[in-house]
């Protein structure tokens, strides 16, 4: 299935210690780039996270939020009572109210941790994957619709490829008849007569060098390999890309060929299909 490289997932898991949310989206980009958020003790686990979302992302750049809270309060705050009961002792020698020993410095503070409890992690992992899997869904969805936007695309490049090829013809013919009127024009009073010879081979030449055949039909195989590649759907984003180059080197090649204006009309509206064509696909995972 043709995914996008953009979306959204959230999934939150409960335990009897914590509530755990994580939150994770993704943008366009090259290669699969992974930026984590969350707790300071995350970042030594991130080596056991990370192929929860490799397994299932090829590309992109992929945020991922982790939201933690404990739900007790033993779980949340730490009590030094060694410096608790020095301050005491200190207090009542010095004949001091007790009252504000739990403010004084060291006594109580936030509890950092070194490591998660099994349970946490767990949970942290389950709502890693229930994240995971909602931005998957989204990349899914958007990739049909963008699977449709390119199709439509490869249908106003194709139309464009045969009004290119079936001016091309009219082109030659077209300068065949100039060519005889200027000539005649020339040589009219002269008393010479107009070598068809020479017309015949001016036109060659002419034909010779303008000839777009060539890149006609390579926009053509092109565009029945972007056909294959979207029903095929699986990683195909860099591929679409390589092709979108592909056919705008072929378009300006065949109007750097083309001197007359209609056909370069033509290769503008060509141009246009083709880089909104790798606009879209700049899209696809």
């Amino acid at each position: 299935m043709t995914k996008s490289m953009t979306g959204f997932g959230a999934h939150t898991v409960e335990t009897e210690q914590a509530r755990v949310l994580v939150e994770a989206k993704s943008v366009n980009g090259r290669f699969l780039k992974l930026s984590w958020k969350g707790p300071g003790v995350l970042n030594r686990y991130e080596h056991e996270l990370e192929p929860l979302v490799k397994t299932r992302l090829r590309r992109g750049s992929v945020n991922i939020h982790v939201f933690l809270e404990y739900k007790n309060a033993e779980d949340l705050v730490s009590v030094d009572e060694t410096i608790a009961q020095a301050y005491k002792d200190i207090l009542e020698r010095l004949g001091l109210p007790l009252q504000a020993v739990a403010q004084l410095p060291g006594v109580i503070g936030g509890k950092s941790r070194r490591e998660l409890e099994p349970e946490v992690l767990d949970a942290i992992k389950q709502a890693l994957e229930g994240a995971v899997d909602g931005l998957v869904a989204m990349r899914e969805r958007e990739g049909l619709e963008l699977k449709n936007v390119v199709a439509g695309l490869c249908n106003d490049i194709a139309a464009e490829r045969i009004a290119v090829g079936e001016r091309t013809s009219e082109v030659v013919a077209s300068y065949q008849d100039r060519l005889k009127e200027r000539l005649a024009a020339l040589l009219e009073g002269s008393g010479a007569d107009l070598d068809d010879a020479v017309v015949a081979r001016e036109v060659a030449v002419m034909a010779d060098r303008s000839d777009i055949r060539e890149e006609v039909d390579r926009l053509d195989a092109h565009l029945k390999q972007v056909a294959e590649l979207l029903e095929q759907g699986e990683e195909v984003g860099r591929t679409l890309d390589f092709l979108a180059q592909e056919m705008l080197r072929e378009a300006n090649t065949i109007g750097s060929k083309s001197g007359d204006v209609a056909l370069a009309r033509h290769v503008v509206t060509l141009k246009t299909a083709i880089e909104r064509f790798k606009e879209q696909v700049a899209n696809i995972e």
